[in-house]
């Protein structure tokens, strides 16, 4: 099966990593290329640190490995918005 991470809802992408069907880094590079794609069009960060995103993603993939607990979440880059 192909999966194209950022066609999943966070709920479908958090089954998926917890499954080991898909890892948190996939999917953080995976995000992290559309908005590569996208930004010059939509402008929507000011600061997006993407070594930092990359590091917290091998993280939860490490921490799912060795079978810690896992919020329901897991690996789901999130980013918020500051108005």
């Amino acid at each position: 099966m192909s999966i194209e991470p950022t066609a999943l809802s966070a709920v479908q992408a958090a089954e998926l990593i917890a499954q080991g069907q898909l890892s948190a880094e996939d999917l953080t590079r995976a995000c992290l290329a559309r908005i590569d794609e996208r930004e010059p069009v939509v402008q929507a960060w000011t600061f997006l640190d993407q070594e930092y995103a990359l590091k917290q993603a091998r993280a939860a993939d490490q921490a799912r490995r060795e079978g810690k607990p896992l919020g329901p979440l897991h690996g789901v880059p999130v980013a918020i918005k500051d108005i």
